[in-house]
């Protein structure tokens, strides 16, 4: 005889839709990561490339979910230059624009000529230098319908109502970077400016971010959970077949091979009409 577990089920939801996402480096590509102090890191100077064929990119983490709240957190090593026209990560669409952020520690987010702002910088130049040289910084960006901030090493640097640093831009909704996230679709690492992809005539990159990164994460903080009913399966159940949805609940597909790296819910059908859940990371 079947039984619900409805509270099981609701709990597992929540859980699964207030998950991180986080960077595996063991994944990365060889090309660019390193190993420094015992540590492996991104080395975001060897990503350097262009919007249209970037390096190292990921679907972005924040797309297709339900949130109010945003962060992205990581810890960040300065070990050269500090440049603020290119972006240790950016989150990019083609159609929507793009959000970025620099080792100088300028925030950039522009969609249009009247949705934009651009958080610490001074005539395209460094503002305040917030995460400074040759030692570990732990970063985080927050975002809200009501504001941004950035914090390092747990104290606040500045948000969008600073004085002590120079903020810029029309926006005053700050919805719209939520809505921005939700629907972004890619996350990249070490690629240009808004302006350009920052290559002189020769096809050279300048400001690089010569920066590595450890402990990159995403994590969003869902408005809601949905909790559904669900039903044990029979030992003597057959499998005929799996599918798989987004932590919205939206499905996405039934071959996992296809899926692109995130967190998904794998739905396991069995013959007598029950279904099994659960949670599934894919980093590669």
């Amino acid at each position: 005889m079947k039984k619900n577990y409805f509270l099981i089920i609701a709990l597992f939801i929540s859980f699964a839709l207030g998950a991180q996402t986080t960077i595996d480096i063991n994944a990365v590509n060889t090309a660019y990561k390193t190993t420094f102090n015992e540590d492996l890191v991104i080395d975001v100077a060897k990503t350097a490339s262009k919007l249209a064929a970037p390096s190292l990119s990921y679907s972005n983490p924040f797309n297709g979910r339900t949130f109010t709240t945003a962060e992205i957190s990581f810890d960040a090593y300065n070990y050269g230059d500090i440049h603020v026209l290119g972006s240790i990560f950016t989150i990019y669409d083609a159609t929507l624009g793009r959000m970025y952020f620099s080792n100088g520690s300028y925030l950039g987010y522009n969609t249009g000529s009247t949705s934009y702002f651009d958080a610490n910088l001074i005539n395209y130049g460094v503002g305040t230098d917030f995460i400074g040289a040759n030692t570990w910084k732990s970063i985080k960006l927050q975002f809200t319908a009501t504001g941004y901030a950035m914090y390092v090493n747990n104290v606040l640097a500045f948000n969008q109502s600073s004085t002590n640093v120079t903020i810029a831009g029309p926006l005053t909704d700050f919805s719209n970077v939520i809505n921005f996230l939700q629907n972004a679709s890619t996350l990249m690492f070490g690629t240009g400016s808004w302006w350009s992809d920052n290559t002189d005539t020769n096809g050279a990159y300048f400001d690089f971010q010569s920066t590595y990164l450890k402990n990159i994460k995403f994590t969003p903080d869902f408005s809601s959970a949905t909790a559904i009913n669900q039903p044990t399966v029979d030992a003597k159940s057959e499998l005929v077949g799996e599918e798989y949805l987004g932590i919205s609940g939206v499905k996405v597909g039934k071959e996992y091979s296809k899926l692109l790296p995130g967190i998904y819910i794998k739905k396991s059908l069995y013959n007598d009409g029950s279904t099994k859940s659960e949670k599934i990371f894919k980093v590669q």
